[in-house]
């Protein structure tokens, strides 16, 4: 377990005994955590369901706040929904000639780096995705930003099994 890994478990474990309205804060802290580690504008847990990509959790720079819980989109729009049907790969250094190659949807903004891993629950369905994007292109980006947005969205899809069986 690397440090990153364990600075978000001891933040659940601290929140381990939390009310329903605590979960968002852990959340929400967890994203926080891990966009200042890997460096992005924007980090974001997104569930998929009905055919809509609907915006769970995020964590914006500051002055970056573009997306809110609560916001939805059709999921055929959404970047998510290629990377976790396998048509992308879970880690975009340069989003810009997938956008003008018509390989992606135009999202409402300037995308320069993406990343995206599934939500995978207990069960093995999946429940969306976390993602985190960078309006610019981030050469540093790597695979290794990719196992941190693993390790994270494994303690997220725990929290939401635990927040169900509550």
């Amino acid at each position: 377990m690397d440090e990153l890994e364990k600075q978000l478990q001891d933040l659940l474990v601290a929140t381990s005994d939390y009310q329903d309205e605590a979960l968002p804060e852990a959340l929400h802290q967890m994203l926080k955590v891990l966009r200042e580690q890997i460096a992005m504008d924007v980090v974001f847990v997104a569930q998929i369901a009905d055919g809509r990509r609907s915006f769970v959790a995020v964590d914006s720079a500051p002055g970056r706040d573009l997306i809110r819980p609560g916001m939805s989109d059709p999921v055929e729009q959404s970047w998510c929904h290629h990377i976790v049907d396998g048509r992308l790969p879970m880690l975009i250094r340069d989003g810009r000639p997938l956008v003008e190659s018509g390989q992606v949807p135009q999202p409402p903004f300037e995308i320069g780096t993406y990343l995206s891993v599934p939500v995978v629950l207990a069960n093995g369905s999946v429940y969306g995705t976390l993602c985190a994007f960078s309006f610019q292109v981030d050469e540093e980006a790597s695979e290794s930003d990719v196992t941190h947005l693993k390790a994270v969205a494994r303690l997220v899809s725990q929290q939401i099994e635990a927040d169900k069986a509550s």
